[in-house]
């Protein structure tokens, strides 16, 4: 799982697929790996959010060919050195988003801790292989 969480931390940008009433949804988004656990954070009227009440079951996919990895699980709230973690991270990447919130022209975030199930990695670097299948 090492492998999968050192290329989380190399890269910023997943894919999260959500899902309520039968109805499937993706959405571009950045992630912040925090010790072992990846966290992200959207606006609570999102519909993302809206989503992860109803239903908190997901699946995560970040590329940056030729490796990618997704990851199947749930999600959960994170405690507040996790919160205040991303924040310092997130912030550092995007100074603007810290003065939106500061300024308050960004609503505040609602956190989720990817909880992870089962892992998808794959490394083309050397040629296709079969997919890697971390159960957790």
């Amino acid at each position: 799982m090492e492998k999968v969480l050192q290329f989380l931390r190399e890269n910023l940008v997943c894919c999260l697929a959500t899902c309520s009433n039968g109805k499937p949804r993706a959405s571009a988004m950045e992630y912040v790996v925090v010790g072992d656990n990846i966290l992200f954070a959207t606006d609570g009227d999102s519909i993302k959010a809206a989503n992860l009440k109803s239903n908190n079951k997901i699946s995560f996919s970040a590329n940056a060919m030729p490796k990618f990895v997704t990851i199947d699980g749930t999600t959960a709230t994170p405690n507040e050195d996790e919160i205040n973690t991303y924040n310092k991270i997130l912030f550092e990447r995007h100074p603007e988003f810290k003065e939106m919130v500061e300024k308050g022209m960004m609503k505040p975030f609602v956190y989720f801790k990817l909880i992870p199930e089962v892992v998808y990695y794959n490394d083309y670097s050397a040629g296709m292989r079969p997919t890697e299948v971390i159960k957790l």
